[in-house]
């Protein structure tokens, strides 16, 4: 299946995930991911996925609705040209098989834009 940015997809058990940019109201969601994967966040961390360079790469960030709202479970990073995410965290237990949906629609996103 093919997954793109702007758009809901459904993931292997069903949970439909948005992908999109991410946006400054994401900073505290993505501090909240960070810390319910058990993972270590500084400030810049997070800023460095809200203030990416697109002439550089790309960044996607997934959300997942709740019965609170939405909720990031995930985002990625590449440089244009790479094969490889720079960076992906996903919240698998709340989103299984968002690793996969975002590594293919970054490598996509990365491809699309030769390396500077």
């Amino acid at each position: 299946m093919r997954h793109t940015l702007d758009a809901t997809t459904s993931l292997p058990d069903g949970t439909r995930v948005r992908l999109r940019l991410p946006h400054a109201a994401d900073r505290p969601e993505l501090h909240a991911l960070h810390a319910r994967l058990g993972l270590h966040a500084d400030e810049l961390d997070v800023a460095r996925v809200l203030r990416f360079d697109p002439r550089r790469g790309a960044v996607v960030c997934a959300t997942a609705w709740t019965d609170r709202g939405p909720l990031v479970v995930g985002y990625g990073a590449i440089a244009h040209g790479g094969a490889h995410p720079e960076v992906l965290v996903a919240d698998e237990a709340r989103a299984p098989g968002l690793s996969e949906v975002l590594g293919d629609v970054l490598r996509r996103r990365a491809a699309e834009r030769p390396a500077a």
